[in-house]
């Protein structure tokens, strides 16, 4: 009898033994999984602040882009104003000059009626009356000067049209390059976009936000590269530590600001 009850109890001890070996085992086997959900939302939040670093860093691009050339136009404008304004200036003194000349000769006309001389034949050639400048004349005149003062380049003709009829479209870029060397259209465009460096980092934390990263942790102009470069970071959530104890996880990435055609930009 006693033994038949022992023989019940070791296969009863036996049963429990594998009881606790399947719960060990599941146990384990949810750690794991929680362990490889945690390694999962390792590689999804680098992924997640990839995207971001790369949204902030095409943003802040597009603004600096975006300041950069209504900058450029801005002043390409204006010169194009202060040309027209010496336009003027020089027709005016041109006309002066025409007046001038108009007494001098109606002096010498009076001059020679007081000694008697007014007879077509004593009249020297050099002395034979010139038309006035026409207006293709006096441009032809301008636009040499105004090109010699712009280191030898030539005015597009649509520029020379405008001087004639300001209603007359003017090529932007064809203005700039004639206004503007490589070092003063890269003296214009590194200031704009160093200015305009305060609305750049709000538009870059505005699309890191929007791509689910927490914050933009640094946003430079790389002058020599002309580009701009960002970096984002973003706090993950785990299962089996922490989630304080986990370093936030960082993304980096850069985006060319783009340079006017034909120019190359150098900032210092």
């Amino acid at each position: 009898m006693m033994r038949i009850r022992w023989n019940q109890y070791v296969r009863n001890e036996r049963g429990s033994g594998m009881t606790i070996l399947v719960i060990g085992l599941l146990m384990a086997a949810i750690f794991l999984t929680f362990i490889f959900f945690d390694f999962s939302n390792v590689f999804i939040n680098k992924r997640v602040t990839q995207t971001g670093a790369d949204a902030a860093a095409l943003a802040a691009a597009k603004s600096s882009r975006i300041s950069m050339k209504e900058e450029l136009k801005k002043e390409t404008e204006k010169e194009l104003d202060e040309l027209g304004k010496r336009w003027e200036d020089f027709l005016s003194s041109e006309d002066e000059k025409e007046k001038e000349k108009e007494k001098e000769k109606e002096k010498e006309k009076e001059k020679e009626k007081e000694k008697e001389k007014v007879k077509s034949k004593d009249k020297p050639k050099d002395e034979k009356d010139e038309p006035a400048p026409t207006t293709d004349e006096l441009l032809e005149k301008f636009v040499k000067s105004e090109e010699s003062a712009h280191g030898g380049r030539t005015m597009p003709g649509d520029m020379k049209s405008w001087l004639l009829d300001h209603s007359t479209e003017v090529e932007a870029n064809s203005a700039m390059k004639f206004f503007f060397d490589d070092e003063g259209v890269s003296k214009i465009a590194c200031k704009a976009v160093r200015d305009n460096f305060d609305s750049a980092k709000k538009e870059a934390d505005k699309f890191a936000e929007e791509n689910d990263n927490d914050r933009v942790k640094t946003l430079t102009f790389i002058a020599d590269e002309f580009r701009v470069f960002a970096s984002t970071e973003r706090k993950g959530d785990y299962t089996t530590v922490s989630s304080d104890a986990v370093p936030a996880i960082s993304s980096e990435s850069s985006a060319r600001i783009g340079e006017p055609k034909g120019f190359r930009i150098s900032c210092e």
